[in-house]
């Protein structure tokens, strides 16, 4: 209350939170501001002795679920679809492909029961949630009167539309395809009902403007990213020259998929099949697997979250050739581990061309390869940008991002 007797009311924020993106970045971040009044999430696992269990279980998917709990989020806020809806997700994937029948079963299954949770909830006032699944709580939330604030994970159509363009060229064979017409409609929906909308980046806000999407109603907060001691303690090494002993490790690390530019990493990697220089490659495949078995690439498939980090800390200098990301926060977890960054322009501005990485401003194999040609030939390069990157994650931090959230709450 201040002197005059008039008090400030705090919002109270539920934030609808389908799996764990960003390591329940948004819905922490609303806790750490004590606006966070519940979190409704699909599965949440509370229990160390669970965590642990799913730890030592061999299939990834179950594995993965260790993942699924913030210790800073208090649990009686913690409203979860349970196990009935994990056990869904287990007959879609076993049932379809991943793919848009998977995507839009499981979206809407979400969105219908988070709908008669959120009828139940009383004493908030405003509904915040992630793009593509809030139709349905926007919706109730405007009937409720509460304030409805999206975040948009990516530029939206304007993404695809990037991709497509790429695939109709003929240049290379993928299982991606675009979305149903349906899904772009009920985005533009969503997009009318959010009172807000939060980008992550500049790149975002521009697609989404291009789709004739309210400038006004825009707002650009950059993803944070936590540094913990290990990250600090680390201590990394390079060689002082790469031979075929101790090549340039070269970490591409996300979906292998044509937006994000894997296509050029291995035009690049054909090309340096006789050089020292060796590609690691982690995530779920998009592409032909017959283009992935080049002899100096190790493709490692999908691996749990502990396990990115070893990876992180093999490599010399991590690959983000995006040609469209909403943010891309693997550019901020590589650099925690002091790794620098080519990255293009069409994301998060996090690296700075010749200071912590280096920019490709035109995304073709042509520009990444003389990138990796030149930290063959000047392979100390690398030990300045990379004493440069933990300043530059410093500057993403949590409080800021909070911050930033709490304005708009």
């Amino acid at each position: 209350m201040f002197a005059n007797g008039f008090t400030i009311k705090m919002s109270k924020v539920v934030c609808i939170h389908i799996g764990a993106r960003a390591h329940y970045l948004i819905p922490k971040a609303l806790q750490k501001k004590e606006l966070l009044h519940t979190l409704i999430t699909d599965t949440w696992v509370g229990n160390k002795i669970v965590r642990n269990l799913f730890l030592m279980f061999p299939v990834t998917i179950v594995k993965s679920l260790a993942g699924r709990y913030a210790s800073s989020i208090p649990q009686k806020k913690i409203k979860t679809l349970g196990i009935t809806f994990w056990l869904y997700e287990i007959y879609l994937r076993l049932t379809y492909s991943y793919g848009w029948a998977l995507i839009t079963k499981r979206d809407d299954r979400f969105q219908a029961v988070v709908s008669n949770k959120l009828y139940e909830i009383s004493g908030a006032t405003a509904v915040m949630g992630i793009s593509y699944t809030s139709l349905k709580c926007f919706e109730i939330a405007k009937s409720k009167n509460l304030k409805t604030i999206l975040f948009q994970i990516d530029p939206g159509l304007d993404e695809e539309n990037v991709v497509a363009e790429l695939i109709s060229t003929g240049i290379n064979r993928t299982s991606w395809e675009r979305a149903p017409k349906e899904y772009w409609q009920h985005w533009k929906e969503e997009c009318a009902l959010a009172d807000v909308i939060m980008v992550n980046s500049a790149w975002s806000k521009s697609g989404l403007i291009n789709q004739g999407i309210e400038e006004h109603k825009i707002r650009i907060i950059p993803l944070p990213f936590d540094l913990k001691q290990e990250h600090y303690a680390f201590a990394r090494s390079f060689p002082s020259q790469f031979t075929k002993q101790r090549p340039l490790r070269c970490l591409f690390l996300g979906t292998l998929t044509l937006r994000k530019g894997i296509h050029l990493v291995l035009e690049a990697a054909k090309v340096l099949e006789e050089f020292p220089v060796e590609f690691i490659l982690v995530g779920r495949n998009e592409i032909d697997e017959r283009l992935l078995t080049g002899k100096n690439i190790t493709y490692k498939g999908i691996v749990t979250r502990e396990e990115t980090d070893c990876y992180y800390q093999d490599a010399d200098v991590f690959l983000f050739p995006t040609l469209s990301d909403g943010f891309g926060l693997t550019q901020l977890e590589a650099m925690a581990w002091q790794l620098p960054v080519i990255a293009s322009e069409n994301c998060g501005s996090v690296v700075q061309h010749n200071h912590n990485g280096w920019i490709v401003d035109t995304i073709d194999s042509k520009k990444l390869l003389l990138q990796l040609q030149f930290i063959l030939n000047n392979p100390s390069i690398i030990q300045i940008y990379s004493a440069n990157t933990i300043s530059t994650v410093k500057k993403f931090s949590t409080d800021k991002f909070a911050n930033d959230l709490s304005e708009i709450v």
